[in-house]
């Protein structure tokens, strides 16, 4: 078990989706990328190397599929070779990061193809472009939140908008020599998290192997978990970490992907507790790509190398 704050979490997991091996049934999973859980605890998963979307009813062994064909394509009934992380609504829209295809794609609850909603479908620096869109997050209005993975920006597409804006970053990549002092850029935005009600972004920062908080529309951001531009193995680094979630309590959980393990910063702490794989005595993690929480605080992880989604309950 693993403890913080008066909770527990079993560190043996259970294998909630997928076989464990590679395979297109809708049972199974290939490399599974970015994971959401709605507020009805219906679990999304791309599933990006069979180029589509599946969710999973509670308790089910077996996913429903919701977007792509399984073929991997730029028509926006298809997605793309890089399917990164995705965001579903209150009415179960889902909005996918289609990084080969440079686009956002919402699918409408039922339908059959998706529409665009930020990005030309054409890579590119201009703000109506994205270069390798990675995480995606839409507020209560409507706007379309990307963190672009090789433009270190994120940028905000307003409904109907053809043309997106920064709202954190975009000054250009963090220069190697200055990776621990500089504040005012990213340095590969990866999966982020935004509280609508503090317009505060957390933002994920593979490269520089940090958290950020970044107020939206500020200069700069605050680091909350790693230590810029330093990889390590101990509590209070990261080694190019890929996504993260919040809790009610602002508590971060990161996906600390070369470390093999999921690491929970309390709220207003640079220490680490890992409550997941790696140093624990629990169930291993192959490649943990996406992280997320259910309504009781169980812990779900992207295991992208193992093919399957791993559930660590809450006891």
């Amino acid at each position: 078990m693993t403890r913080t704050s008066g909770v527990f979490w079993n560190t043996v997991g259970v294998t909630y989706a997928g076989t464990g091996v590679q395979g297109s049934a809708l049972n199974q999973l290939s490399t599974p990328t970015g994971i959401f859980i709605d507020s009805s605890d219906i679990l999304y998963i791309n599933d990006g190397g069979n180029y589509r979307s599946l969710k999973y009813l509670p308790g089910s062994t077996s996913g429903i599929l919701v977007a792509g064909t399984g073929v991997s394509g730029s028509a926006l009934n298809q997605l793309g070779l890089s399917t990164r992380f995705n965001y579903v609504d209150s009415n179960q829209n889902i909005y996918i990061s289609d990084g080969s295809n440079s686009r956002i794609v919402r699918w409408a609850n039922g339908a059959s193809t998706g529409v665009k909603v930020a990005g030309a479908g054409t890579s590119g620096t201009s703000l109506n472009q994205t270069r390798t869109p990675y995480g995606v997050w839409v507020d209560s209005s409507s706007n379309v939140f990307v963190s672009e993975y090789t433009n270190h920006r994120v940028t905000r597409w307003s409904p109907g908008g053809t043309v997106g804006v920064i709202v954190a970053g975009g000054n250009g990549q963090v220069p190697f020599l200055l990776v621990g002092a500089t504040s005012d850029r990213l340095s590969a935005p990866s999966g982020m998290f935004y509280d609508e009600t503090m317009q505060d972004l957390y933002i994920v920062n593979a490269i520089s192997n940090i958290v950020v908080k970044w107020r939206v529309g500020a200069s700069n951001g605050t680091v909350l978990a790693g230590v810029a531009g330093s990889s390590g193995s101990s509590s209070t680094y990261l080694d190019f970490p890929v996504d993260l979630t919040l809790d009610q309590w602002n508590n971060i959980y990161v996906a600390d992907r070369q470390n093999l393990r999921i690491q929970l910063f309390c709220n207003g702490s640079l220490t680490g507790i890992t409550i997941a794989g790696l140093g624990t005595s629990g169930t291993s993690l192959v490649v943990p790509y996406s992280v997320a929480l259910d309504s009781k605080l169980n812990l779900y992880v992207s295991d992208n190398g193992a093919a399957r989604i791993i559930k660590f309950s809450k006891l």
